[in-house]
């Protein structure tokens, strides 16, 4: 029978919990977003997979860490260590991932590429900050259960890079959900990506183990923390799976649109203009406009038809993670070309009516002033 007294059998506890909620959301949310992968899914994955050895290094003290060799209960210790780093830093690259995939401003995802690198090396330099702290240390080797003690300059770094890069989590998506048009959208939105807030606070009871008590805390604060983040990096497409399910009307054509809805992007970055001819551009609101000779705009999203010719459109479909069909889904587009193909149909069926009408006319006015004559 489990000892519940035994720290080390708390770890384990605290793993089993903890991991299986993250890895059902992830596994949940593969499947949600089957067929769209990118790099958020592909961080997330990875992240994935090294919550796998960070369990299979914690069991590795089951039933009894005597009965494993010196080496192995070091590097049972270095591997759940080092994939803790990875779990954590992997999904929050998966949540930066998100908000660039989303992001409609070219320099601004420059930029967040640039925050993503960052992110990157700054892993590298915590997990190669744990073996110079560690090794120059042997005596922690010799216990039954090792594990290193980290010293104050370990938990500042960490804190610090806690603290800024869930900042970055957060500020990152502001621009982007601030013009959204749909307030209860852009309101659950703000919601779900200022969860990484949640990561912040772990990391900060992390941190004090760390500077306080150390022991096996720590390490139950660790497995806490990274597969929160884990969780937290799986929300926004399980959130929005949910809110599918429930029938939850997120964009304002959802009615048109039922497995999909819009979100409109404000001010408009601006299109080319031809002199003469027709032109069709994608605005910063992600709304399909037509220009034509006569000058005038048609806006084919409200399926208003002025005196302007379609002549080049250009449709953007946003993934389906956060409902966000930004522009309109292609079998609209293709549905409201052919209705606008009927109207200028009709309209030159009508034209021609007309102007045969009107010729026959001018030739009856004519034979009667002859026979007047």
């Amino acid at each position: 029978m489990l000892d519940l007294t035994n720290p080390l059998i708390e770890i384990k506890i605290t793993s089993s919990v903890c991991s299986t909620v993250a890895i059902g959301m992830t596994v949940f949310r593969l499947y949600v977003r089957r067929g769209r992968y990118w790099y958020d899914d592909a961080w997330a994955l990875f992240s994935l997979l090294a919550l796998f050895v960070q369990i299979a290094s914690v069991f590795m003290h089951v039933p009894n860490p005597a009965q494993l060799t010196k080496l192995n209960r070091v590097a049972a210790y270095y591997i759940l260590a080092t994939s803790f780093y990875a779990v954590i830093w992997s999904a929050r690259l998966s949540i930066l991932f998100s908000v660039i995939r989303l992001e409609p401003h070219t320099s601004t995802r420059k930029r967040l590429y640039w925050a993503a690198l960052a992110l990157f090396l700054t892993v590298c330099f915590l997990i190669s900050q744990l073996f110079w702290v560690c090794e120059p240390e042997p005596g922690w080797k010799d216990l039954p259960s090792p594990q290193c003690t980290l010293n104050k300059e370990v938990a500042i770094c960490q804190l610090v890079t806690d603290i800024l890069s869930d900042a970055l989590l957060v500020i990152a998506p502001l621009r982007m959900i601030r013009h959204v048009a749909n307030i209860p959208l852009r309101r659950r939105l703000y919601f779900i990506f200022s969860t990484s807030v949640v990561t912040t606070i772990v990391s900060l009871v992390h941190a004090a183990y760390i500077l306080r008590t150390g022991g096996t805390k720590v390490l139950v604060a660790a497995i806490v923390e990274d597969t929160v983040s884990l969780m937290v990096a799986n929300l926004p497409v399980a959130a929005t799976a949910a809110m599918r399910a429930a029938g939850v009307k997120i964009g304002p054509e959802a009615e048109d649109a039922p497995s999909l809805s819009t979100m409109r992007f404000g001010a408009k970055s601006g299109g080319a203009k031809s002199g003469g001819g027709a032109a069709g551009v994608v605005t910063g609101r992600w709304s399909l406009w037509t220009g034509g000779a006569g000058g005038g705009r048609s806006r084919v999203g409200e399926r208003s038809v002025g005196s302007t010719t379609l002549n080049n459109t250009s449709t953007y479909k946003a993934d389906e993670d956060l409902q966000d069909d930004v522009g309109l889904d292609r079998e609209r587009g293709r549905t409201t070309t052919f209705r606008l193909g009927e109207l200028r149909s009709t309209d030159t069926v009508e034209d021609d009516r007309g102007r045969s009408t009107s010729r026959v006319d001018a030739e009856t006015e004519r034979d009667d002033k002859a026979q007047a004559v």
